[in-house]
């Protein structure tokens, strides 16, 4: 007699900070969830708020296991890195979950359909558009598609997906576990680059899967609108980019051999591009290979070049 397959653990990882105003409708939508076999870890970062008594009571009727712990109070990549990198932590698959957002009901299952038919021995990461919610729940629009397909090419210039939506394998966990305790510029990026840097799969699912809420307190939000992209603009050719990449150098190096020989050829391009004269660093942009996934940031990427800026 067959026995019914069962359904792999989905590690959910939540962090929080003073998050009391919307945590409970993102709580929500997890119990809305058609995949049922997830379990919560919560790393709280000092919430001064009612967010810890908003998780206990969940914690209280929820019959999943909820875990919650103290964060490293160093802000929000730390806090992720810290669940990352927790030993107290197992399971097949890992989500990171933004305290504000509302996840469409069908998000873990869509991630997870297509996570199983993945290798489990190459990283894998599953991410998708968002649905942008003002704080009344009102909806603003979609975030931008992406026409280009995810590489290591792209990600050494820009992440492709919001944290919220991303839903990964171990192998993708046990990889950004080892290079959890350098800096991160931001945790979302930092996967995005390992995975395809060591040879992984990513999935970009234009179907949104996150309700992604635009409020005065979100630490990134979405950087859609043109105030943000001139900000962003000018603090790269104030030295932003340099400093971000780096960070992301140091975090490249540790992986070693696990990258790629081919994308070790495109890191070692992007990085001798310091060190060139203007014609060089023209001529290692294209052999570097990388690509943006818009034309206004192409255009911003030659400029960051042209003025030695990356």
């Amino acid at each position: 007699m067959m026995t019914e397959k069962r359904s792999s653990d989905v590690i959910i990882m939540l962090g929080t900070y003073n998050g009391a105003a919307y945590i409970k409708q993102q709580l929500d939508s997890y119990q809305a969830q058609s995949f049922h076999n997830w379990e919560l870890w919560c790393s709280d970062d000092g919430s001064a708020d009612d967010t810890l008594a908003i998780l206990t009571s969940f914690s209280q009727q929820e019959s999943r296991p909820v875990n919650i712990v103290s964060g490293p109070r160093t802000g929000v990549c730390a806090n992720f890195q810290s669940l990352i990198a927790s030993p107290s932590i197992a399971g097949d698959y890992f989500a990171f979950s933004d305290q504000d957002d509302i996840w469409m009901q069908d998000k873990l299952a869509r991630a997870v359909e297509w996570l199983e038919k993945q290798d489990p021995l190459q990283p894998a990461l599953y991410c998708s558009r968002t649905q942008l919610i003002d704080d009344k729940n009102n909806p603003l629009g979609l975030s931008p598609d992406n026409s280009r397909p995810p590489s290591f090419r792209n990600a050494l210039l820009q992440n492709l997906a919001s944290g919220n939506t991303m839903v990964f394998n171990k192998c993708a966990r046990d990889i950004m576990k080892s290079i959890a305790h350098l800096p991160w510029v931001i945790h979302d990026w930092a996967l995005y680059l390992a995975v395809t840097g060591c040879g992984g799969r990513v999935w970009f699912d234009s179907q949104p899967s996150v309700l992604y809420r635009q409020h005065a307190d979100n630490l990134i939000g979405n950087g859609m609108e043109v105030r943000t992209r001139l900000n962003n603009f000018v603090r790269t050719h104030r030295g932003n980019k340099v400093a971000w990449n780096d960070c992301h150098f140091r975090m490249l190096d540790a992986l070693g051999d696990r990258l790629t020989p081919e994308n070790r050829h495109s890191l070692d391009c992007f990085r001798r591009i310091r060190q060139s004269s203007w014609l060089g660093r023209m001529k290692l942009m294209r052999q570097s290979g990388i690509y943006h996934q818009k034309s206004i940031g192409a255009l911003a990427t030659w400029t960051y070049a042209l003025f030695n800026r990356l």
